[in-house]
């Protein structure tokens, strides 16, 4: 009998122990990846104080390849979908609002849903999706065959040509991708909704002008550089951990993890900041 309430007890206390344990490490790895990450994107800034003549062109050269691949290349995935979804949008718009007798709501709509909100999460996500696990990736591959150690070796500042060069093209990427997004959307989706319910452009026009306010395009472009900054940034981080071959996979997953939370709580604390 006293076995039988003695095994549970201490099975009990095992497991408590054990969460309790397991609850502390984690928080301290959480802290120190916060440490770890903090000192990385210090390094990051503090190297462009040392941007001279010597490694401007090739500093130039990641910068113009890294928008190239990751804004100029991604343009057809992000045409299709600002079409798709401002199409959907428009459509839904024109057909339902007039039923409700608020057709003056259809600029306040289109601006809450895609310039405010969905515009800049969706670039977002394809950009981390694309090109943060490809730059993961390739800053892992880079690691493992020593060409960091080399970039060292020569008495060059890794972070100078190889973290802060995708940096400055993501954020100029993302920037100008969220700015075509919103007019891809606006323009080609009123000519796709065309096709399933007339709405004159002219009164189209006056009212996406007339909801849209200063603060609407502060907050899009505020969204458009921190998720530029923070989107190559983390990837790239996560990019020079792998010590190994096979650890390559686990950190280009654990960079677009990352990445996506990271999205995701910007943009709500952006959106708390500016609108409540």
């Amino acid at each position: 009998m006293a076995d039988g309430l003695t095994k549970p007890g201490l099975a009990g206390a095992v497991n408590r122990f054990s969460f309790k344990y397991l609850s502390h490490f984690t928080f301290y790895h959480s802290i120190l990846a916060l440490g770890e990450f903090f000192v990385f994107t210090v390094n990051t800034l503090r190297s462009v104080h040392k941007l001279r003549g010597d490694h401007f062109k090739s500093f130039l050269r990641v910068v113009i390849n890294q928008i190239r691949f990751t804004g100029s290349q991604a343009l057809p995935m992000v045409s299709l979908i600002a079409l798709l979804l401002g199409g959907s949008t428009i459509i839904q718009a024109v057909t339902f609002l007039p039923k409700l007798g608020r057709e003056d709501f259809i600029g306040n709509l289109l601006k809450l849903v895609i310039v405010r909100e969905v515009g800049p999460l969706i670039t977002a996500i394809v950009i981390l999706t694309r090109s943060g696990s490809a730059i993961a990736a390739e800053l892992a591959t880079q690691k493992q065959h020593r060409e960091i150690e080399a970039i060292e070796l020569m008495g060059i500042n890794p972070y100078l040509l190889m973290i802060l060069p995708r940096v400055i093209g993501g954020l100029i990427s993302v920037a100008l991708l969220i700015v075509y997004f919103d007019f891809v959307a606006f323009i080609g989706g009123y000519a796709i909704s065309l096709t399933v319910a007339y709405f004159p452009f002219s009164t189209f026009l006056e009212n996406l002008l007339r909801s849209l306010s200063t603060t609407d395009i502060i907050s899009s472009m505020v969204k458009a550089v921190v998720f530029g900054i923070a989107i190559p940034l983390i990837c790239s981080f996560f990019g020079t951990k792998p010590q190994t071959l096979y650890e390559i996979p686990i950190f280009v997953s654990k960079a677009v993890v990352r990445s996506l939370i990271a999205v995701f709580l910007l943009n709500a604390f952006i959106s708390v900041v500016f609108y409540l």
